[in-house]
């Protein structure tokens, strides 16, 4: 009974609890990253089994249409697995079932990681977090200090532009000699990762007022750090502009869509080719980073001020890099004729 117990527990964590895992870390992006970690271990379960479900779902529907089989023959094998481990013999797997099996693993860890991040996208290129609270993500403090509450209803009056800064009043007590009025632009913050609660701020063009002068004067230094702990009072000013949309712009938006649909693509593409299932999955790894080195190179094309940093000897290193792994893409998909 124990061991029945055993192998119902790992195939229970390893079909709806890890596939659910994966899909929040790749939904909690960004500055929510934290998010994934905080709560009671509980919740974090039952969520993880609640998105596994779909997870599951949508990945069978996928590979069972790729492949041509049904529920009832994966249900048989399962079962004539699972007896013969239970009778504590070790199963015979032939090379194309062990192929059935990674490749079901990796489209499930594929599907997974694609789901949470679309649905992050979605929430967030369309502001459902914004209009719908229940959709909304733990970080509060993200929506306040990067001016996102101006699209709320409740602070929709303040909008007059676009958001570009945000200038930060405090008032702190160190235990020195008495409370301190500085001002900056935030830079950054950081939270606590279990809690959430807001944990220090980073200024940049700081300024303090100075009671003998009765003005503010600048602080020595590039970046001041605030630990909250010591802040008494705080105030927010959202500095904004006038949204100006120019064809550059445009043209940006219309690349993030066509690249985004053109990986979409690469993760269904190889499943229709009648190749191995290893030549789809290293395939789909290999054309995944073939078109990461080219969409950096074609965002550079389009606006080159968008990557100061980058060289041309940066810019040849992702074209080499990028030919060579569409080399083996081919030779992963037999495109090639005279090397498959």
């Amino acid at each position: 009974m124990g061991k029945e117990y055993t192998i119902s527990s790992i195939i229970i964590v390893v079909w709806l609890i890890f596939p659910g895992v994966v899909f929040k870390r790749f939904y909690f992006q960004g500055q929510f990253t934290k998010q994934f970690g905080v709560g009671l271990f509980a919740d974090r379960l039952i969520t993880s089994i609640f998105w596994g479900i779909p997870v599951q779902i949508a990945t069978f529907l996928i590979y069972s249409r790729v492949l041509n089989f049904t529920f009832t023959g994966i249900e048989k094998n399962i079962q004539e697995f699972y007896e013969q481990l239970s009778e504590n013999k070790f199963p015979l797997i032939s090379y194309s079932t062990l192929e059935y099996i990674l490749g079901y693993l990796v489209c499930l860890i594929i599907t997974a990681a694609t789901l949470g991040g679309i649905c992050h996208r979605i929430v967030r290129i369309f502001k459902v977090d914004l209009k719908w609270p229940v959709f909304r993500f733990n970080n509060h403090w993200h929506y306040y200090f990067r001016g996102e509450v101006l699209n709320t209803k409740e602070f929709k009056a303040l909008k007059t532009g676009k958001w570009h800064t945000t200038i930060v009043d405090v008032v702190i007590n160190d235990g020195t000699e008495g409370n301190k009025m500085i001002k900056g632009y935030l830079t950054q913050y950081t939270i606590s990762h279990k809690t959430g609660d807001l944990e220090s701020l980073y200024l940049t063009d700081t300024m303090r007022y100075s009671k003998s002068q009765k003005q503010y004067v600048r602080v020595p230094g590039d970046c001041f750090v605030v630990l909250y702990e010591h802040v008494i009072d705080m105030n927010l000013l959202y500095n904004q502009i006038k949204p100006n949309l120019n064809v550059r712009q445009i043209i940006r938006v219309i690349f993030n869509i066509v690249g985004f649909l053109a990986f979409i693509y690469i993760l269904i593409f190889p499943w229709y080719l009648n190749i191995r299932v290893l030549n789809k999955i290293f395939g789909s790894m290999t054309a995944m980073i073939t078109w990461l080195f080219f969409l950096v190179v074609i965002s550079f094309a389009i606006d080159p001020s968008s990557n100061k940093k980058m060289t041309k000897q940066a810019l040849i290193g992702c074209l080499v890099i990028g030919s060579v792994f569409l080399f083996f893409t081919l030779v992963f998909f037999k495109i090639m004729p005279w090397i498959s």
